[in-house]
């Protein structure tokens, strides 16, 4: 079948998934590849600013990870593990959850003895809390980082500062824009230096991000939707930088997805929303010459992304080379540059 999504698979030896980051963020190896030439080269994250020419734009995800993983005790005395999706206003909220046993509408789920959830309502695996107290505060106190599955240890101290970018600002994620993880704020001056123009948006990445895909057509797939802000200001910046003929270039795939969001629907002027794209093989970019991203897990809807820029056969081909260099994968591996 054409859409089969097994066609997206490759063997990746367990010793280069990354659980832990590297000592250091910019030490992560870079793989650039330039569509145009058919050229691969490899390179250090430290060497991005080699890549980039004076007007080109790099635009980036600012959001930032909440530790939105919770453990709660029922009134029952069991215990509930839930994973924060997406909030409904200032005391609401959504969740996926996790519990052994029926959970009651109306009860009550405790963080500790002053600070409790009441359950509004459960659809599937969601669950919809509210608080008379902002969640916001109690996930800050007493939720962990929620590390990827494929990571088979407890979250500690310094996931805290490492499983986030050193330029989030907006809170709300559950998972970190991790091709953003390799960047310090030396590189970033030493872009800014050479007249690189840099810029954010927002996209609040939720579970759905990483869901895996559970039926042989990946067009049946459903992607749902994440919470993005693009302002009016970098619309413009994107104009600006096209009519210069320089090159624009995001910053992971919640970056893209969130721009080519915006420009599908032709959205004009500011725009704060739900972005819901799905993009597959066979999408026409229709802003960006480029990504910087990581190498993600067989079979999944950020695979399906990158292989829409450069073709299966060229991603496949690529991950090997990067699996032959000893490249490490997934959110705390390293990283590829693609160049349209």
């Amino acid at each position: 079948m054409k859409n089969n999504i097994k066609l997206f698979d490759y063997n990746l030896p367990t010793e280069l998934i990354a659980d832990t980051p590297r000592a250091k963020r910019e030490q992560a190896k870079l793989m650039v590849y330039n569509k145009k030439t058919d050229d691969v080269m490899h390179s250090t994250f430290l060497s991005l600013d080699k890549y980039l020419d004076k007007g080109d734009l790099l635009i980036l995800n600012d959001t930032k990870v909440l530790p939105g993983r919770l453990f709660l005790k029922k009134e029952s005395g069991g215990t509930v593990e839930i994973l924060f999706h997406k909030s409904i206003d200032k005391y609401s909220f959504i969740c996926i959850f996790k519990s052994s046993r029926k959970i009651a509408i109306n009860s009550k789920l405790f963080a500790n003895d002053e600070n409790f959830f009441k359950v509004v309502a459960i659809n599937k695996n969601f669950i919809t809390l509210s608080s008379n107290n902002d969640p916001m505060t109690i996930f800050l106190k007493y939720g962990q980082v929620p590390l990827p599955k494929y990571i088979k240890r407890e979250a500690t101290k310094d996931d805290v500062e490492r499983y986030q970018t050193v330029y989030a600002k907006k809170l709300g994620s559950v998972a970190a824009p991790t091709a953003g993880l390799h960047f310090t704020e030396d590189i970033l001056l030493k872009l800014k230096h050479k007249g690189v123009l840099i810029d954010y948006l927002t996209l609040h990445v939720t579970y759905n991000t990483f869901k895996p895909i559970t039926v042989d057509n990946y067009n049946d797939h459903e992607i749902g939707s994440e919470l993005c802000d693009i302002r009016e200001n970098l619309i413009s910046k994107i104009k600006l930088t096209r009519q210069n003929n320089k090159k624009i270039y995001t910053v992971g795939t919640t970056t893209t997805r969130a721009l080519e969001n915006y420009a599908t629907k032709s959205y004009q002027g500011d725009f704060c929303g739900e972005a819901d794209l799905y993009i597959t093989p066979g999408y026409e970019f229709k802003i960006i010459d480029g990504i910087i991203t990581n190498f993600h897990l067989p079979q999944s809807t950020l695979l399906l992304l990158v292989s829409s820029l450069i073709g299966r056969e060229k991603l496949l081909n690529l991950y090997n080379l990067a699996i032959g260099n000893d490249y490490r994968f997934y959110s705390y591996g390293d990283s590829m540059f693609i160049q349209l």
